[in-house]
């Protein structure tokens, strides 16, 4: 695992028989007093932070305009409020990324438009004046390694060929991009060697298969440090060199369950069991090394709350655990050190508390907030920390799920309750800063958010549990989701609602058919409503690894049909809430037209909510209040509030 526009499509009610009117109203836990939704979704974030040289200013990104920007604020012990931080760029659309460049002279930062996911490199100067694009328009371009005296900038791009990527360096300051590797498929450019001669590429198949490719940018020669037999899915991602060059540190689930940090050498193919030099019975969701190689930090993913590391690393062979600072639960998306090793700057999001940024002091292991944004008023104590819960599929497979419960819920109490499902599948439901599910549980809610098979985070085996043929095993655990929630004091077992985004909004409409008894709501965001027109029209440079996972249109379209929602559409009781964005690369927005047209040909109950300026999400605040605020009226009308 983040908003401004006009709504352009009205919401469409179409009026529904007998069978799909509102359920009549019953017992009802009282409102706990919660914060508004609209104070909710007006309070600011800051993340993705990016920290100079020295340690002293840090460059993030916050969506206190309505959407995010990038921002910079000097590096003190005490936060720094809102108007103290400076504004990098006036733009308006949605950035991505930022990134301080090691130089100190410049910022880089990625947006898109509408989004439409088809991202390019800016650079400006240090106070964000002198905005220069570095690549080309109306291709997708994605940020990979700055070199480390900021001279070069390496990324991959599809401007030769839509669906594939190709590997480009990049000078900062004046010069044209040179193509270093041109090759089929999808790839990242992850980081450059200290020399700049050199750049370790993840080469992509699956979300779940990678391997490691050296470029030669000098000689023009590329080869592969990680190949392994095709048919096994093996995890190669976020490669860092060792300051000498000689070796690569990478996270890897080669020959085990959870991923680990390994070192392969830079000169031959890993040849047998990988050198593992950092191992546990969990995954590790982020790691990064600092400029000097001195220190590794590590994020380990306990439960989808993170575990911060902090490592020696002169020895890259025998890491040294330096401490384990005190962070508050939650979870960290990104990690940037200063040059020395000496500080280290992460984003942390809670379930109870917005996205900030904050500083570790190394040497000390003091952990301090950097930032304070705004946050409308709103208090840690008037929001719900989860609790971790356990239910046991058809198979009796163990399926683990996050419970926000309303404050004062009695056992006499008849709330309804939403089941929250995750997009990817390759993801993970962690407890970070919801304002929606927050408010639903403040509006008296009882919100479960499960991880089915399929989900990141349990290890490799339960992550494939869900592959192609095997995909409705996922829906039948949503099925036990549903029946442990019926089984709840409080809990009103005829008012349980599902919704879910992405490859979470396919799961609402599959749940929805298979299981049309177990419903009483669905909303679909940006779901998928047909695997086969979707995989058509899907960028083509996302369709080979969506492939892998849902199965391949060549050879597996009558699976790709009989799992598709479209092709049952009649079995669906409960009526349904739709929100799409116009401009959505991913899922492309006929998805939810399909599914909305056919359940207003059967007379069925369905509000759509299509906005004409945003992509796979929603990403301005202005359409967040109009989708959610429609959203949370349409629960309490169709479950009887």
């Amino acid at each position: 695992m983040r908003r401004f526009a006009t709504l352009l499509l009205p919401l469409s009610l179409i009026a529904c028989a007998s069978a799909q009117r509102p359920a009549p109203r019953r017992p009802w836990v009282a409102r706990a007093g919660g914060p508004s939704l609209d104070q909710l979704l007006n309070v600011h974030r800051s993340f993705a932070p990016s920290v100079s040289a020295d340690g002293q200013r840090v460059a993030f990104l916050s969506d206190a305009s309505g959407l995010p920007q990038a921002w910079a604020s000097a590096v003190g012990e005490a936060p720094t409020p809102e108007t103290g931080w400076q504004r990098l760029v006036s733009a308006t659309e949605r950035v991505q990324w930022v990134r301080m460049n090691p130089d100190g002279q410049y910022v880089l930062t990625g947006r898109d438009v509408g989004g439409d996911e088809n991202t390019q490199i800016f650079r400006a100067a240090s106070d964000g004046s002198q905005l220069v694009n570095l690549t080309p328009p109306g291709v997708k371009t994605m940020f990979g390694a700055l070199s480390a005296d900021g001279a070069l900038v390496a990324y991959v791009s599809n401007e030769r060929s839509r669906a594939d990527f190709d590997v480009y360096l990049r000078p900062v300051r004046d010069g044209e991009a040179r193509r270093v590797l041109e090759a089929t498929g999808s790839r990242e450019a992850a980081a450059i060697s200290r020399d700049g001669r050199r750049v370790a590429v993840v080469e992509e198949r699956s979300n779940f298969d990678q391997d490691i490719v050296l470029v030669d940018a000098a000689a023009g020669t590329s080869r592969s440090l990680t190949a392994h037999p095709a048919g096994t899915d093996i995890r190669y991602v976020s490669p860092r060199f060792t300051p000498d060059g000689a070796r690569l540190w990478v996270v890897s689930d080669n020959g085990q369950e959870f991923t680990g940090l390994a070192l392969i050498g830079a000169e031959a193919p890993v040849q047998g069991p990988l050198q593992y030099v950092l191992r546990e019975d969990h995954d590790i969701d982020a790691f990064e090394t600092s400029p000097d190689g001195s220190r590794i930090a590590v994020v380990f993913n306990i439960d989808g709350y993170a575990s911060l590391r902090v490592y020696d690393a002169r020895d890259p062979a025998a890491l040294r655990e330096l401490q384990r600072p005190e962070v508050p639960r939650g979870v960290i998306s990104t990690l940037s050190f200063s040059r020395d090793g000496a500080s280290l700057v992460f984003d942390l999001s809670r379930a109870t508390a917005p996205d900030e940024v904050f500083r570790l002091d190394v040497a000390r292991g003091t952990v301090h907030q950097v930032t304070r944004s705004e946050h409308a008023g709103l208090r840690e104590e008037d929001l719900v920390e989860p609790t971790l819960e356990r239910v046991t599929s058809f198979d009796g497979t163990p399926v683990s799920m996050l419970v926000y419960r309303p404050r004062g819920l009695s056992a006499d109490a008849q709330a309804p309750s939403v089941v929250w499902v995750h997009g990817g599948p390759e993801a993970q439901f962690t407890p970070y800063f919801s304002a929606v599910i927050q408010y639903l549980v403040g509006h008296g809610y009882v919100v479960a958010a499960p991880n089915v098979r399929g989900s990141t985070g349990y290890g490799k085996r339960f992550a494939h549990l869900d592959d192609v043929a095997r995909r409705e095993d996922s829906v039948r655990d949503l099925a036990a989701v549903n029946q442990w929630l019926r089984g709840q004091p409080g809990v009103s077992p005829e008012r349980i609602a599902i919704l879910g985004g992405s490859y979470g909004g396919y799961m609402v409409l599959a749940a929805l058919t298979l299981q049309p008894e177990l419903w009483a709501a669905g909303c679909d965001i940006m779901g998928i409503a047909n695997f086969r027109t979707f995989l058509e029209r899907t960028a083509s440079y996302r369709r080979a690894l969506r492939e892998a996972e849902y199965g391949a249109l060549a050879r597996d379209g009558a699976l790709l049909d009989q799992i598709s929602p479209i092709h049952r559409v009649d079995r669906i009781r409960a009526p349904l809430f739709v929100i799409h964005g116009a401009n959505d690369p991913r899922v492309p927005v006929q998805e939810a037209e399909q599914i909305v047209a056919a359940l207003r040909a059967r007379q069925h109950r369905v509000e759509y909510q299509r906005f004409e300026n945003e992509g796979h999400g929603i990403a301005r605040r202005e359409n967040k209040v109009a989708a959610y605020g429609a959203l949370v009226r349409f629960f309490d009308e169709v479950l009887g509030r």
